[in-house]
């Protein structure tokens, strides 16, 4: 049985010398290159160098993925911004705030030990959102705070403006300059797809198939709908979910990872033709 999954080497070599190159990039992909303490940030960074240098590429996504990628973003910068609060100057900061961020923190070194010792050495599967705090523990961090300040206490509404709205409109700009958003109702990619409709009770089909996340569903059925072959992630169920769903598209994915689908998908897939069969 044929494969559509190709490593990010193979994938190089096949494109090399394309011009006018669509792919569509999951979120994990770009966050992995614009965040520099994402685990996989050289090996994204430096394959994303490697395509623009042989092909010309044209690179889309939607605006579930511009979501995701900004959700993250906003942790990141919020959980980076509230552990740095002791060190700015004439800040004060509520007992209650000053005894939930110290609780943050423990949580947080203990979820990167633990996940440290899952992967060993094996940096690459690392699961780099544990650096960040969860929305609930953030919610926790914000109910401990007054929203204005209070003199020289900071209030929440503060410490937003000054971690967070700035910097998180930069990220946006920097994907919108990095990508373009697909859209059957945009007159100028109509030549991206083959149906101007897109049906949004597929992406619950394609949930229940494989029991995906609904925002990897989501993306899988617009990826669908196009004419694009391509589409380059680290996510381990939108890459089964595309073996599986999409046989005749093709998803990207590092050389190392492989071989975590190799015998899972050929079983599967048997099996899956099978049941079809009868």
């Amino acid at each position: 049985m044929a494969s559509n999954r190709l490593g990010f080497k193979q994938f190089l070599k096949k494109v090399s010398g394309q011009k006018d190159l669509n792919i569509i990039i999951d979120s994990n992909i770009l966050i992995a290159n614009f965040d520099q303490e994402h685990t996989n940030h050289k090996l994204v960074s430096r394959f994303i160098d490697e395509l623009e240098a042989c092909a010309e590429v044209n690179y889309f996504t939607t605006v579930t993925t511009k979501a995701e990628y900004l959700d993250y973003q906003r942790r990141r910068l919020l959980t980076e911004g509230i552990f740095s609060l002791s060190s700015l100057p004439n800040v004060e900061l509520l007992t209650d705030s000053k005894q939930v961020i110290y609780q943050m923190k423990m949580r947080r070194g203990k979820r990167v030990a633990d996940e440290a010792k899952r992967v060993g050495h094996d940096e690459e599967n690392f699961n780099s959102s544990v650096n960040y705090l969860r929305d609930s523990e953030l919610k926790e961090v914000k109910k401990s705070f007054r929203a204005r300040d209070v003199q020289n206490e900071i209030g929440w509404l503060k410490l937003c403006e000054l971690f967070l709205v700035n910097n998180i409109e930069e990220q946006e700009i920097l994907i919108d300059e990095f990508c373009t958003y697909l859209s059957a109702h945009d007159e100028k990619q109509a030549h991206l797809f083959n149906n101007r409709k897109i049906e949004w009770k597929n992406a619950t089909s394609l949930s229940a198939t494989t029991g995906m996340g609904y925002s990897d569903a989501l993306i899988l059925n617009m990826f669908s709908e196009t004419n694009m072959d391509y589409i380059i992630t680290l996510d381990y169920d939108l890459v089964y979910a595309v073996s599986v769903c999409a046989k005749d598209k093709t998803v990207v994915l590092p050389d190392s990872r492989l071989g975590d689908f190799k015998s899972t998908l050929k079983k599967d897939l048997e099996r899956y033709s099978q049941v079809r069969l009868i």
